[in-house]
Order: C-alpha cells, then structure tokens, then sequence
C-alpha cells in the first residue's frame, strides 16, 4: 500500500512540475566540430542558464527574462578537452546536458540528460513539511541548523526512497530563522526558515 501511495506521488509530482511549465524545453544541438547550439523556449523570468567544465567551473552564466525563446552558441574551439555541462535552472529543478570534446570534435552523449528536481519547502506554524523527488537512487542526506550554526537534526535517507517526505516540529525550539540543507550526490540545496 506504502509503496503505491509513493508511486501516485511520484506520477503527480512529475505531471504538476510539466504542466507548470510545459516551458523551459531545453534543445542543444551540434552546429559544427566546436560549436553547440542551445536553445531555450518558454523561459520564465529568472530561469539561468550555465556552462560548466568537469569540476564545476562555471564559463558562462545568464539569468534570463521571461521570453518565448532564447538562442545562444558556445564556440569550444579554445577549451580543452574534456566534458562540459549545459545547465538549465529553474525554481523546481535543474535539466543538465553533457558535452564531450575531443580532438575529432564535439559529442552529445546520448540519453545522458539529468533533471534534479529542487527540494520543496513549507512551513505551516510551529511545523516543516520538506520534500524531494530524486530520479536515481543516490546518497541524500538532510541537516537542519540555528542561526549560530548549530546543528539541530540530521538525517540520511534510504536509498529506495526515491520520494523524500518528512515533516519536523520546530515547537521545542525557539521562534528565529532556520537553515536547512540538503546533499544530494554532486548537489547542494539550502533552504531557509523562518519559524
């Protein structure tokens, strides 16, 4: 029964993040040996779009305003070898497209596009409902902590929970501003608080 319930929840979350926006389609093509073209539609206002090597470094970087469509070129001629990561992000998620550079030139790397969706956070009173859909079984772990720093909880969820729902009571501590993070693989989300 548990498992069904998670699974309703899992085909809602991705209908209602689709048709909050059936935007954000995300197109990256190949132009020619170093170039890629990356298109946007549908962008709402303050989605950003990155460029970033293997390590993170972020080579280009743009907030966007709401438009129908937005265009840009990414010439990698002078970059060396390696992977690139063409990132969309929006207030929901996160849509990642993998390039690979070589010597032959340049490469999609096929069916290798990643969403990772936001965690969602409400507060109601004293009470903190979180929530986060993970696409792959990956290490999740949640801290909560005060305004000095101090950590107040910390959890790490099961693998097969590919639905991460908690709420916690703030009732026993004082009324004040709370941080809480969320580590997911190779991403970092902090939310803010305030009880």
């Amino acid at each position: 029964m548990k498992r069904a319930i998670n699974l309703c929840l899992l085909v809602c979350v991705i209908l209602f993040s689709t048709s909050m926006k059936a935007s954000d389609v995300l197109s990256v093509k190949i132009e020619n040996s170093s170039t890629i073209n990356v298109s946007l539609s549908n962008t709402s206002q303050g989605q950003k779009l990155y460029l970033k090597d293997y390590s993170g470094a972020v080579l280009f970087n743009i907030t966007l305003d709401a438009m129908s469509s937005y265009r840009k070129y990414f010439n990698l001629s002078t970059v060396d070898d390696g992977v690139y990561f063409v990132e969309t992000e929006t207030e929901f998620d996160i849509k990642v497209t993998p390039v690979l550079k070589n010597p032959k030139g340049i490469a999609l790397i096929n069916n290798s596009v990643v969403t990772v969706f936001k965690p969602k956070v409400d507060v109601e009173n004293t009470m903190v409902k979180v929530m986060l859909t993970r696409v792959e079984k990956s290490p999740l772990s949640i801290s909560i902590y005060d305004r000095e720093g101090v950590m107040l909880f910390n959890e790490k969820a099961k693998d097969d929970e590919l639905i991460f729902q908690r709420t916690y009571s703030f009732s026993d501590v004082p009324s004040g501003k709370y941080i809480i993070y969320f580590s997911l693989k190779d991403r970092k989300f902090m939310k803010e608080v305030s009880i």
